[in-house]
């Protein structure tokens, strides 16, 4: 690794005792810090930084001078354990620049070649899972019950899991957007953007028995939302839809309900569940981001739990791609979802199959 000399105080200035200190940028910018905890870690970066340079610190440090090579040099010679930290280096002595730019301590060219250096990406640590085939069949198992309440929630748990929706795509779900002759669904997503899901046979199966308890507790199927409202009584209102927290407590209390899980399930798990098990049966990833209804395909490398650093190059590789490619008219687009996806989208719901109403 390069290792400068550092920049001796006669290149870097020497501040005089009866300076102004208020005069001082870099006590301008821990002045502005919100917190104690904020003011001592930035402080000591800053003492740090001067005393590179040869000074006691901060307040003897005379910033007119300071230059971006003295920026470059400084944050070329650490051993940085992490980007997070080097960053927070640099965001603290741009904001010092920016000070002793706007005190005339500075040029204009000085302060923006500072301004200008890059941070280092941060790869954070995922959020979420992806369940196991084993999870997923202990939490059917636990949904096996033909009652109206659990026949819903069974439902809705496979459409999520073997579909990928969002809580509200879920809630929002409307009967006149289901084709059970296409084996599909039109989904309003984020946005109002509207896009195809396809039925594996498992989430086909089980959809068809909830339409017929729909059926046999409301006159009229064609009405209402997908998923409606139980109340006490066992009364199923098809005008009034779920709402996400109603997904999430379902979700809550069918964890609680099944053993051998690995860990805490949210219902975007089983989103992330259906984007790792598409690219695990090698579904491209752009017709996955079709799938998800993702905006970018760098997105949808986010979400999978799988060889996380290889897909994310191949979510920043496609989008690139994406970039120089003409999206296909919608027609175009389902039909060839449907036939690249489709069939694989029977692999992602590894379960046994459902047994129909008795």
């Amino acid at each position: 690794m390069f290792q400068p000399t550092p920049i001796q105080p006669s290149n870097f200035g020497a501040i005089t005792a009866d300076q102004n200190l208020i005069e001082n940028p870099a006590l301008m910018y821990l002045a502005t810090l919100g917190s104690k905890d904020s003011y001592r870690c930035m402080k000591s970066k800053l003492n740090k930084f001067a005393r590179f340079f040869g000074y006691k610190g901060l307040v003897d440090c005379d910033w007119k001078s300071m230059q971006p090579n003295h920026v470059t040099v400084f944050l070329t010679a650490q051993s940085w354990g992490s980007a997070r930290t080097y960053n927070c280096y640099l965001s603290a002595l741009k904001s010092v620049a920016l000070n002793a730019w706007r005190n005339k301590q500075i040029d204009l060219d000085h302060f923006q070649r500072i301004k200008s250096l890059k941070q280092r990406r941060v790869f954070r640590a995922p959020s979420g899972r992806a369940i196991s085939s084993e999870e997923s069949a202990s939490l059917i198992k636990s949904l096996e019950a033909n009652s109206l309440r659990t026949v819903r929630n069974r439902a809705i748990f496979y459409l999520m899991l073997g579909c990928g929706l969002r809580r509200a795509e879920v809630c929002e779900l409307r009967v006149k957007q289901v084709s059970f002759k296409n084996r599909a669904a039109k989904i309003i997503g984020k946005g109002n953007k509207e896009r195809t899901i396809y039925f594996p046979d498992a989430v086909d199966e089980v959809l068809k028995i909830w339409f017929e308890f729909r059926q046999l507790n409301k006159n009229d199927i064609d009405a209402g939302f997908v998923f409606g409202r139980i109340d006490n009584r066992q009364h199923l209102h098809l005008d009034i839809p779920l709402d996400p927290s109603s997904v999430t407590r379902i979700i809550e209390k069918l964890v609680a309900e099944t053993e051998n899980l690995e860990g805490r399930l949210t219902p975007h798990d089983l989103r992330r569940t259906f984007a790792t098990r598409l690219i695990s049966k090698n579904v491209d990833i752009v017709e996955v981001q079709k799938l998800m209804g993702h905006a970018s395909v760098a997105t949808t490398g986010n979400y999978v739990r799988k060889d996380e650093e290889n897909l994310r190059k191949a979510a920043e590789k496609a989008e690139n791609q994406q970039q120089e490619i003409r999206s296909p008219p919608m027609h175009s687009q389902q039909e060839s979802a449907q036939s690249k996806v489709e069939q694989q989208l029977h692999a992602v719901f590894t379960v046994a199959p459902v047994s129909p109403l008795s």
